[in-house]
This record gives C-alpha cells, sequence and structure tokens, in this order.
C-alpha cells in the first residue's frame, strides 16, 4: 500500500516527487520551484517510458492519470491521448474492459494489492497480449483509495515458448506411444505366428490322414478358414508397427483400386454415390498389394459406416504429387522427405469428426462408430509409416471427412510377376534339414511336416545349439532359422554358420518383410526367406529350394 502526501494535485503532486533531485537538476535562485518541478516530472517521465512494462495510474473513474509508451504501443496510441481516456475508449473488446473494471475498483474498495498471474488483452492490431499485472491502491489524505497504480508484464513471448515446449512434449509423448504400441503389436505378432505355424501345420498333416469324405474333413477345413484370419490379424498387427510389408514390389493404385471395385460396391452403402477419379498418370509405388488393398478397403468402408445409413457421396480421387518441401503426416504431425509422392484421397459426405476424435481416429481399436471395431485406421497408419509415406485428415462435424494418403512414388524399375524368392520352387527335398526355433510348437510342426515327406530332422531350441549341431560334424544338407530368439538372433547365427560352412544352405524364417531382413543380412545373405505363419506347401517350397541350392 502506497500512501502519498500532499495529493492535491493527482497522485504525483509535490509530496510525491519533491525530494528527489535528478542529475544535473539545480536549486539555485535563478530557476524557480516551477522549473524544477517540471525537470524532476520529465526526468520521471524519461524512466517511466524506457520501462518496458505496463505502467500506468488510474482514477475512481478508471481514466488514465499517468500511462507510459508501453501502453500507449499496446494501444496504437500515444500517452497525451490516453490521458483522461478509459480502457473502454480503445479496446473493443467489451469482456477485457469488464475484467478490468471489475479487477480495479476491487484494489481500491478493498485496499489491498491484487496480482493477477495471467490475463489478456487486445491489442490495436487486435493481436492478444498475455500480461501478468500487479495491481496497488494510492490512498488520499482521508487514507481511501482515490487512484490505482498497474504495472503488468507483457509475457506473450514467455505464454508462446510454454505453449511450443507443451506442443513438442505432446508429440514426443504421442510418438513414443506409437513407437511402444508397435513394439506390443509386433511382439504379440511373433509370438501369434508361431502358434498359427502349429495350427495350420498340424491342420495339414491331419488332412493328408484322411479321405476327402471324411466328417473330419469339414471341421478341419474350418479350423484352417479360422487361421488364415487369424494369420491376417497378425498381419494388421505387423502393419501397425510399421513391419507388415511382406512382399514389395511396384504397385499401380489404379489397378488395386479398379481390381477391388466390384467387391466395394458389394461392401458399401447402397445409398451412397461412388464417384471414381483415378488419374492415368500415376507412377507405381513400391509396396506389398495385399497391404495396398487393405489400406483402400479400410478408407472406403470407413467413409461408408459414416454415412450412417444416409444418403451420400464418397470421391476417390488418385494423383501423384512433387513435394519440394517435404509433406507433414498430421497423424503423427512428423514430416516425411521432399520427393514425387502417390496421393489416394477418399472423402465423404457423413458425419465427420471433432478435432478431438480426429486426435484418436488412429488410436488402436478406438471408434466413434457404434460397430467400429479391430485395429482399423491404426492398421492403416502402420502401413502408411511402414512404406514411409504420410496420411493428412480433414474434418468438421456434420460436414464429411477427407483422409489423403501419400506414398512414395516407385525409384525402381517396374518388373511385372515378381515373386516371394521361396514361391513356385522345384527340385528335390534335401536328406537332412537343422531346425532352429525357440518355439517348442513351431519345432515340433515343421518336423512332423517334413518327416512325411522322408526329409530327416535335427533340431535345435536357440543359436548356440545350432551351432554347437554344426561345429560337431553332423551331416546337414540345409537349415531353416527363425529371425527372434533369445541370446542371439538369427543375423547373428547366420554370420557363424557361414564362418563354418561357407555354402551351407539357409532359408530365414519371420514374420517381418523381406526386404528390410535383406537389409539386416547384406554382409551375409540367406538362401531364402519363409514368412511366418506358413503352410505346408509353403514350408516344403522353402525346404526344395534349399536342395536346389545345395546340390
Amino acid at each position: 500500500m502506497i500512501r502519498r502526501r500532499g495529493s492535491k494535485n493527482g497522485p504525483y503532486g509535490r509530496g510525491g516527487v519533491s525530494s528527489f533531485r535528478p542529475p544535473g537538476a539545480t536549486t539555485s535562485a535563478a530557476n524557480s520551484v516551477e522549473v524544477v518541478l517540471r525537470q524532476e516530472l520529465d526526468f520521471l517521465s524519461q524512466i517511466i517510458d524506457i520501462n518496458p512494462h505496463f505502467i500506468f495510474v488510474k482514477d475512481r473513474e478508471l481514466r488514465f492519470m499517468l500511462v507510459n509508451e508501453a501502453v500507449a504501443e499496446a494501444y496504437g496510441t500515444t500517452v497525451e491521448d490516453l490521458i483522461g481516456k478509459t480502457d473502454a475508449d480503445f479496446n473493443a473488446n467489451a469482456e477485457e474492459v469488464e475484467w478490468f473494471r471489475r479487477d480495479d475498483l476491487e484494489v481500491m474498495d478493498t485496499l489491498r494489492e491484487k496480482f493477477i498471474p495471467e490475463e489478456v488483452i487486445t491489442d490495436a492490431q487486435g493481436r492478444v497480449r498475455y500480461l501478468q499485472t500487479i495491481k496497488r491502491p494510492l490512498l488520499d489524505e482521508n487514507g481511501e483509495g482515490k487512484w490505482l497504480l498497474g504495472v503488468a508484464t507483457d509475457i506473450t513471448a514467455l505464454k508462446q515458448a510454454e505453449e511450443e515446449r507443451r506442443s513438442l512434449e505432446a508429440q514426443v509423448q504421442h510418438a513414443q506411444k506409437l513407437e511402444s504400441l508397435g513394439v506390443l503389436a509386433g511382439g504379440i505378432a511373433h509370438d501369434f505366428n508361431n502358434l498359427l505355424v502349429g495350427i495350420m501345420a498340424n491342420v495339414d498333416i491331419l488332412h493328408r490322414s484322411l479321405d476327402a469324405s471324411s466328417q473330419g474333413s469339414m471341421p478341419l477345413e474350418h479350423i484352417r478358414v479360422a487361421a488364415n484370419r487369424a494369420a491376417d490379424l497378425c498381419g494388421q498387427m505387423l502393419a501397425y508397427s510399421g513391419r507388415g510389408h511382406f512382399v514389395i514390389e511396384p504397385v499401380r493404385l489404379n489397378d488395386v483400386i479398379r481390381e477391388l471395385r466390384d467387391l466395394l460396391d458389394a461392401s458399401i452403402s447402397k445409398k451412397a454415390d461412388v464417384d471414381y477419379r483415378l488419374s492415368e498418370l500415376v507412377p507405381p509405388v513400391d509396396a506389398d498389394p495385399t497391404q495396398i488393398r487393405q489400406i483402400v478397403m479400410n478408407l472406403i468402408v470407413n467413409a461408408s459406416e459414416a454415412l450412417e445409413e444416409r444418403s451420400g457421396s464418397i470421391r476417390i480421387i488418385t494423383d501423384s504429387l512433387v513435394a519440394e518441401d517435404g509433406v507433414t503426416d498430421t497423424s503423427t504431425a512428423e514430416r516425411v522427405p521432399a520427393g514425387t509422392y502417390v496421393t489416394l484421397e477418399v472423402a465423404d459426405t457423413g458425419v465427420g469428426m471433432t478435432p478431438e476424435q480426429i486426435k484418436r481416429a488412429f488410436d488402436p481399436f478406438y471408434s466413434s462408430k457404434t460397430n467400429g471395431r479391430g485395429l482399423g485406421l491404426a492398421a492403416v497408419q502402420g502401413i502408411i509409416r511402414g512404406h514411409r509415406g504420410a496420411i493428412q485428415v480433414e474434418s468438421e462435424p456434420d460436414k464429411g471427412t477427407t483422409f489423403r494418403i501419400l506414398l512414395p512414388a516407385a525409384t525402381r524399375a517396374e518388373q511385372p510377376g515378381a515373386q516371394d524368392p521361396t514361391r513356385d520352387e522345384t527340385g528335390a527335398l534335401p536328406e537332412r534339414v537343422l531346425v532352429v526355433d525357440d518355439e517348442p510348437i513351431v519345432l515340433a510342426a515343421i518336423r512332423d511336416v517334413l518327416l512325411l515327406e522322408g526329409v530327416d530332422v535335427l533340431t535345435a531350441h536357440d543359436g548356440d545349439d545350432a551351432l554347437n549341431v554344426l561345429r560337431g560334424g553332423e551331416l546337414v544338407s540345409g537349415v531353416l532359422l527363425d529371425l527372434t530368439m533369445p541370446r542371439k538372433s538369427g543375423d547373428e547365427v547366420l554370420r557363424e554358420i557361414r564362418a563354418i560352412r561357407a555354402e551351407l544352405p539357409v532359408v530365414v524364417m519371420s514374420g517381418y518383410d523381406h526386404d528390410d531382413l535383406m537389409e539386416r543380412f547384406r554382409d551375409a545373405p540367406p538362401t531364402g526367406f519363409l514368412k511366418k505363419p506358413f503352410a505346408s506347401d509353403a514350408l516344403l517350397a522353402a525346404v526344395k529350394k534349399m536342395g536346389a541350392s545345395g546340390s
């Protein structure tokens, strides 16, 4: 609380400043009291004008009695024009003016200082600025609050820096969340694939032992169908983890859409008017065609469900884009590099989404629809991440949604009919095979299938066990090697196998992408690759390739 003496001329009357002598001020008889006072007031005015903080004094009618240049700059006027005026004369935001009026009167009525951690003021350019303010009462000779002294610090830059920091933290947390969920999905898919290997192999074994007319054939076929569907789910989980594109080849997006058109027309709402706008100038992309089909199906079925049984339209557009400065993925806020991209845009006139729903749209198993289920857009996001592309989303409630997918254009020559390296191999089966896998059910399933074909089988539960078998002089014609094992990974074991027997054929087994694995095995490439989960015919094809390589 500040008390002023002799304040008949205002809060800065003689009692407020007459005892202070600025440098250079004199009191000689030649100078009148008025000259001295003017020197003092001019010096004080310079001090408060230089100060970057807002400094002001108001009377009980909330008129400015004293202000500095910082306040005048904010209101787009001069100090002289502000004197005798109120906030309402310069601030068109009635709500802000009311906040100032309430706080000012509270301080003068209660005779208590007030600290306001954050308040806003709209300046002359219409920008919102954030202030941190201290207000104190100035008392007259009767001890009543006659004036208000305010000092405010502009914290707009600090506020923006804090918001940027929080935004960056949110992006980091989101990225960590995606990475954690990706690791979880990949781990679950790995274990699930091993179980499916056992199921699918044993179904094949049992099926061989039964006649086609046997009563057990149909239940086995049902098991096979269920296992294949489970394998598809594993593929979605691997897609979400960003490691699910197994067979990479040049794919033309328009061809995929045309192939799916009949299926799409049967899957979407009959009330939907579908408009296909496919550019013939779209280049191919290096991708797994199965997962590109999954993207197309998911987005178009999702657009159909957004119509919610109402009439509406779905627009499907393909095009190409040259991004000289890269592209921002709105689902992750990450940027992908500059280059040529193929775009798929799926737009609907459905219910749309709120900003909060957009943020959660890519969470696994999240859906704003009552019949929503599965990984959905999370799998799409994983596929796009795995293909080093981007997703952009635009949506408003009741105004529809647009999903835009960007995939890098192919950088290698198109090779029609490109196949998995283990597919369509013919040749004799080898005499003895070493199977290396840490999952007993996988070892048993592979052993039983190969034994039925007359192949002698040795098994090892980890890399060290397998290396001991080879160092012990056991004669084997090839190795089936799991990629993910405890202690030593498949690529580490393969390097040591090459040091022991450089010519020995080795087929790597994994649920991950063939191209990515080949990068890991660049200095010691395997003979072939077998994607988990696999049926007996795929296993035998891989083993025949092994036999052909060793002959």
